[in-house]
């Protein structure tokens, strides 16, 4: 059993990496636009899982996986029919969001088999943060030099509107900007003051200098929504911590006028515009008054989204039909991709898809509630905390992308929530908890008795 853990650890890593450069391989591989490298390595775990667990779907009662589970698949299952029934669906573009659906499946099941200790997921945790750096170095990097990597659209002779973007942009191993900024804004919360290091008598948290380094990135990449995503994520951290300390209260909420002042000044005297996100969004909202910029054209793919859905019956227009709906019916806008994971599924999957998976969603963020309310132990309730800010920046990050659904690493971070919330409720029923000692700033941390 120990040694089972102790791959499942590895397993869970290698599905974190491959989720965070899923383009890695790709102008190798032929057939890179449907099997490239996470959806081998997705394949590659769940085989290695069957053998370890000698073909067992191995939930033993963990729910939150059995109704992601049977969600998904229920989803690509309707997929498949509206593929062939409905005259919107992109065969080549409906394939491969199924596709990523399937992978989403298999991700839920490989985590669900893993049954691992309080240690082993910090471990896991740990992985994630190491990437989260590696990435965030190379982004740096990018935007040092000018340099990309050939999967990037940068280094794509046929993309037009790499002519209106500042080449000292990231990219890392995705394709374009946004989707980059998604990926390290979504990574973050695993960064947010979960990880201090002592040095003499002071503590140092690396996760906060990972924070500023990623606010430089996303506003080097004009990543808007990355960076709001990032501002309540943080102001959520802090609203939980000191939710029943009045001195944690005041604190935030001087901290937030401080912020705010920041802000006013900036914007007042009109210093550098494109690292002034309120003067930014001052013009974004002049420009959607005259029919013109990105305020407006995502007010339009909404409203388009919605338009869609009402005149399929509210049965969608099935994979990939968005693109293909709009291409025929012109609207205000250029665009042509919903730009919203929401309005994606609304759109191409119908009401009832879009009911569970928001569902699914607030049933997350409440097990998370949960894990840091009733929890005494202070590692269970960071993880609570941090789920609850997954599932909001999750939400809010989600509107980066011009499309979702086959953004590889979102499913893996669901499929970790699931795995750290019912982790924590079988450690909470075997009475492995820890009562927290420490402060209001720096909590301090005990080990389980018995352990050295």
């Amino acid at each position: 059993m120990r040694k089972t853990r102790r791959i499942g650890v590895v397993i869970a890593a290698l599905l974190i990496i491959a989720s965070a450069v899923p383009t890695l391989g790709n102008s190798i591989n032929p057939i890179s636009s449907v099997l490239n490298f996470y959806r081998l390595i997705v394949v590659f775990l769940t085989i290695l899982t069957i053998i370890l667990f000698h073909g067992e779907v191995r939930l033993s009662g963990r729910q939150c996986f059995t109704r992601w589970m049977t969600f998904m698949i229920l989803w690509v299952v309707y997929g498949v029919i509206m593929l062939v029934i409905s005259p919107y669906a992109d065969t080549d573009r409906g394939v491969r969001e199924l596709l990523s659906l399937v992978c989403g499946v298999l991700c839920f099941y490989t985590l669900s088999n893993l049954h691992l200790t309080k240690d082993e997921i910090e471990t896991v945790l740990r992985v994630l943060f190491f990437v989260l750096t590696v990435l965030v170095l190379i982004g740096f990097v990018e935007i040092a030099t000018g340099k990309h990597m050939a999967t990037s659209m940068f280094s794509d002779p046929e993309n037009e509107v790499i002519k209106r973007l500042d080449i000292h942009s990231a990219t890392g191993f995705m394709y374009n900007i946004n989707d980059f900024s998604a990926l390290i804004t979504l990574m973050l919360p695993v960064a947010i003051g979960r990880f201090r290091i002592r040095l003499y008598r002071v503590y140092i948290d690396p996760g906060w200098i990972l924070v500023a380094c990623v606010w430089f990135i996303n506003r080097a990449n004009d990543a808007n929504i990355c960076v709001v995503s990032m501002i309540i994520g943080i102001m959520l951290y802090f609203i939980i911590q000191t939710w029943k300390d009045r001195r944690g209260i005041a604190l935030v909420l001087v901290g937030l006028l401080f912020f705010a002042v920041v802000l006013f000044v900036v914007f007042f005297f009109q210093f550098n515009q494109k690292s002034d996100l309120l003067s930014r969004t001052f013009l974004l909202m002049d420009k959607s008054a005259q029919g013109q910029g990105s305020i407006y054209s995502r007010t339009e793919l909404y409203k388009n989204a919605i338009n869609a859905s009402w005149m399929s019956g509210f049965l969608g227009l099935g994979p990939g039909g968005y693109p293909t709906f709009f291409s025929q019916y012109k609207t205000d806008t250029a665009l042509i991709n919903p730009h919203s994971l929401l309005m994606e599924i609304l759109s191409q999957y119908g009401l009832l898809i879009f009911l569970a998976f928001v569902l699914l969603l607030v049933s997350l963020y409440r097990r998370s509630f949960k894990l840091y309310s009733n929890s005494k132990d202070y590692e269970i309730k960071e993880w609570g905390r941090m789920g609850m800010i997954w599932v909001v920046t999750y939400i809010l990050t989600s509107f980066a992308p011009s499309s979702y659904i086959q953004f590889s690493f979102h499913w893996t971070l669901l499929a970790l929530i699931c795995l750290i919330t019912e982790t924590a409720g079988e450690l909470t029923d075997s009475g492995e908890e820890e009562v927290p000692r420490g402060n209001f700033l720096f909590p301090a941390r005990r080990r389980s008795a018995g352990k050295a």
